[in-house]
């Protein structure tokens, strides 16, 4: 089955150009309609037309706090347009604050982007911006998963769930996996572009999506490496040596099995030689 990932990234890219060519059209109906105003009926009728659009795709929400955020933002646009279409034609002649408040529309929503803000609020978007999908996406296309990586389960997993294009690692792959305990791994986190940083990862969406625990759950810097790798650590990692058996008898084994015992003393035995007896 085909990912979803790369589709859902070309539609937002597709999603902005078009958003783009909207904000042109709209600069032009304004400064046009303030030089000329027979241009106001079909200015105003695209104005309402788009306006009428954004409380359609509204309604597609579930009521509450999103879908209100999210509907100011996605009309706030066309009901902008409208009312300074209504102020251009109740004034005669050409002020330089009509053109003035026009270029001011144009430039916010040019920049600013409220439906697409809207749509990221609404969960119908990812979060990152255009720009970055198309990176992201030509990194995947050009790196993929390493070699090693495609015999893991975890490496094709994260290739397929986290990596993605609105993902919680997008354009990254991962490697060197280990596992440190019963319930606990360790693995790499690297950029799929080279010389490109690890994007910031949100522990909070990384532990809805393996159903983790936030606690046990840390990607952190490598000593000695560059932005372009992270540890990613998952779980809390079985004992390795005596002193840690202390905290872990503490932790995990007392409270649960047998309250109130601690170690007191750790005695090792070579079991090589005790067979060899």
């Amino acid at each position: 089955m085909m990912s979803l990932g790369p589709m859902r990234g070309r539609l937002a890219v597709a999603r902005d150009r078009i958003g783009r060519a909207a904000t042109l059209t709209g600069a032009l109906a304004l400064t046009g309609t303030a030089l000329n105003p027979d241009w106001y009926p079909a200015s105003i009728g695209a104005a309402g037309a788009a306006l009428g659009f954004g409380l359609l795709w509204s309604a597609t929400l579930p009521a509450g706090q999103v879908r209100d955020t999210a509907t100011a933002l996605y009309v706030a646009p066309s009901a902008a347009m409208a009312g300074l279409l209504v102020a251009e034609r109740l004034v005669h002649g050409v002020h330089w604050w009509e053109l003035a408040a026009d270029t001011a529309w144009t430039l916010v929503v040019w920049f600013v982007r409220p439906a697409r803000l809207a749509r990221v609020v609404a969960g119908r978007e990812p979060s990152l911006s255009p720009a970055a999908v198309e990176t992201a996406q030509q990194a995947l296309a050009e790196t993929g998963v390493p070699s090693d990586g495609e015999r893991h389960p975890m490496a094709v997993w994260w290739s397929e769930r986290a990596a993605v294009v609105g993902g919680v690692a997008p354009g990254t792959v991962l490697e060197h996996i280990e596992r440190t305990g019963p319930q606990s791994m360790t693995a790499i986190i690297r950029s799929a572009r080279p010389g490109a940083p690890v994007p910031t990862i949100s522990i909070t969406a990384l532990s809805a999506l393996l159903d983790w625990d936030e606690e046990e759950i840390t990607v952190a810097k490598i000593p000695g490496r560059g932005a372009g790798v992270r540890r990613l650590t998952v779980g809390r990692p079985a004992p390795q040596h005596g002193a840690d058996l202390h905290a872990y008898w503490a932790e995990h084994i007392a409270p649960k099995g047998m309250p109130g015992t601690t170690i007191t003393a750790i005695r090792t035995v070579d079991l090589d030689k005790q067979v060899e007896a």
